[in-house]
């Protein structure tokens, strides 16, 4: 396995990648009021010592004999070394040392004083920082303040400045462990935190599992449609609704599919063994008895024609499911078609008595030859499925978007459960219906694919006052211009 395949299976869950960003945010909000802290407490401690040796200086100062000042030899400005001032020195004008007083340590000063340490002129002063003399303890340093006297003289001050760096060393470690401290807490509350927060999400998940593994039925819990997990759990399962709606319409497309082709071979295969059977007679001698060789010619050819409806009808059905959108679409008077519809039945099948009841026009947006088609077999209907003597009365009408199409026949109507399967492909009805001549089935079928290539619908019921009525609804059009 490459490094690049195995990478994703390093990758930190996103449970953990959580945890370590509030960890990581934690370290930030901690480290920036810490560190503005800590530079507080420098200042403050540096701005406390400032003053402590320029009051200190001063006091002192100010109790100088006048003339030829010289440091009492047991000053009380210096009690203790430590914190507060502990080292006092007189030097002249140009920084030469003059008089020492020290109370312990001493910081090493050079002699004379620097140009940078000496102040530039009375009432003045510096502060500088200087290392311990002879190194020990106070290698930490020293805070000096040198001031600049009325004659001329400088009076330098000085104390250690380990308790500056004893406190801010005190001040760190106190929040260093308190940072750890509250990292450590706030990591072990939201490990478990933000797994019961991820709770419904690895639901979720399971869920995608059980569906990968074969259960199109399991959904996630939808609880809490206010949170974000909660509201992808219901675009998930409407998701899953959509899939497997999908699936089943696919599988009953499949299970039609194969219904279709296994009815279109049954209906193939009596014509198909009928011709073979009198080819076979022919084969064996027919040719030569003139009765025998007429009828095997016509037995041929009426299955020849059998076979070659049924094919056209297969193949017409297969263009609707395909291309319904490229029918063309022009002004049709429905009442125009329905006349010699009916006109053609009647000569046909004079056993039969057929009437058109129609007011005015009936315009709809179609194609003229499926239109024809449409009521043809609506008509062959009554005369394969009624006996001699029906009547049927074909009724148009136009309502406010819709026209509509009825045939209703005085015959035996259908039976319990035939109006919902009379448009079935292959479907043939039984009972006081059944006829010898009842076709392949398809006659119907391809009466609710032409209207429903139209944009109309088609549907089957028992009329009240007995027989059979179909109703076809198209939407209405509007008339040509003249």
């Amino acid at each position: 396995m490459t490094a690049r395949s195995s990478e994703p299976q390093r990758r930190l869950s996103l449970r953990g990648r959580l945890v370590l960003l509030l960890a990581a945010l934690l370290v930030l909000g901690i480290s920036v009021p810490t560190g503005a802290m800590f530079g507080a407490v420098q200042d403050w401690a540096g701005d406390t010592r400032h003053a402590v040796l320029r009051d200190t200086g001063q006091a002192l100062a100010a109790d100088l004999p006048a003339g030829d000042p010289t440091l009492p030899p047991a000053s009380p400005f210096a009690p203790a070394e430590g914190q507060v001032p502990s080292f006092f020195q007189l030097r002249d004008d140009h920084g030469a040392v003059l008089e020492t007083v020290s109370n312990g340590g001493a910081p090493a000063l050079a002699d004379p004083l620097p140009a940078d340490a000496i102040p530039a002129g009375s009432g003045t002063e510096t502060f500088t920082r200087a290392p311990a003399r002879g190194g020990g303890d106070d290698d930490a340093g020293w805070l000096v303040r040198t001031a600049r006297l009325p004659d001329g003289g400088m009076l330098v001050v000085a104390m250690p400045d380990t308790a500056t760096e004893q406190l801010v060393g005190r001040v760190g470690r106190i929040a260093l462990a308190c940072s750890i401290a509250s990292l450590v807490v706030v990591v072990a509350l939201s490990w478990p935190m933000v797994g019961r927060a991820m709770r419904p999400l690895r639901r979720v998940a399971d869920t995608a599992d059980g569906i990968a593994a074969g259960d199109l039925s399991r959904r996630a819990p939808t609880a809490g449609q206010n949170t974000e997990v909660g509201r992808l759990a219901t675009a998930f399962n409407a998701m899953l609704n959509q899939v497997q709606e999908a699936i089943e319409a696919r599988d009953a497309s499949e299970r039609r599919l194969r219904r279709f082709v296994s009815d279109a071979a049954h209906e193939l295969r009596t014509p198909v063994a009928t011709v073979r059977g009198y080819a076979e007679l022919f084969r064996r001698g027919a040719a030569d008895r003139p009765e025998d060789l007429a009828k095997a010619m016509d037995r041929i050819e009426s299955e020849s024609r059998r076979m070659g409806a049924l094919v056209e009808e297969m193949l017409l059905l297969a263009r609707l499911d395909e291309e319904p959108a490229e029918l063309r679409r022009d002004p049709v008077d429905i009442r125009a078609l329905a006349a010699d519809a009916v006109a053609d039945a009647g000569a046909a099948d004079p056993r039969r008595r057929f009437d058109l009841r129609a007011g005015g026009p009936v315009w709809v947006s179609g194609e003229d030859e499926r239109l024809r088609r449409l009521l043809g077999n609506l008509l062959v209907n009554v005369t394969r499925h009624t006996p001699e003597g029906t009547r049927a009365d074909v009724r148009l009408r136009a309502e406010e978007t819709s026209a509509i199409i009825e045939v209703a026949d005085n015959g035996p109507g259908l039976g319990e459960t035939e109006p919902e399967r009379v448009f079935e492909r292959f479907f043939r009805s039984g009972g006081h219906r059944a006829h010898a001549d009842s076709g392949a089935g398809l006659g119907l079928a391809i009466v609710a694919a032409l209207a429903a290539a139209h944009g109309g619908t088609a549907q089957a019921e028992n009329a009240p006052g007995g027989g059979a009525r179909f109703r076809v609804t198209l939407p209405a059009a509007e008339p040509p211009a003249p």
